[in-house]
This record gives structure tokens, C-alpha cells and sequence, in this order.
């Protein structure tokens, strides 16, 4: 059996705060999480991604040019 990844997005800022696997799709709040949470399925969105209208974009990853 393989596990759907999800994003929990806090509805108060709009950003992910966790990804969580699950045996079948979630849609709206997440089982035992608080009402404020909302669980999308989402092979791509990572933590700190915003979600609005349905997507989630992800932070832009900077990588520093100056490591030894």
C-alpha cells in the first residue's frame, strides 16, 4: 500500500506547517488537528509554502555561493 502525501495549512496564515502521509486522500480539517487546519493533498508542497486559491507555492530556497 503506498501513502498520499498531504500539506496542513494553517488558515490563519495561509502557510504549510506540516506534511503528514496518509492511507487515503483528506480533504478539509485534518482528523484530531484543530479546526483551523486544512489538509491538501500535494506531491510537491513543502513547509513554509503558501497556499491560496487552491495552490501551494513553495519558499524560494537561496543557496549561499560562498560555502568552503
Amino acid at each position: 500500500m503506498s501513502l498520499i502525501r498531504h500539506c496542513i495549512i494553517d488558515t490563519n496564515t495561509n502557510k504549510v506547517v506540516n506534511i503528514i502521509d496518509y492511507e487515503t486522500t483528506q480533504t478539509g480539517t485534518p482528523p484530531g488537528l484543530e479546526s483551523h487546519l486544512l489538509c491538501v493533498a500535494s506531491n510537491t508542497g513543502e513547509i513554509d509554502g503558501t497556499y491560496s486559491n487552491g495552490i501551494i507555492t513553495n519558499p524560494v530556497r537561496v543557496i549561499p555561493d560562498n560555502l568552503p
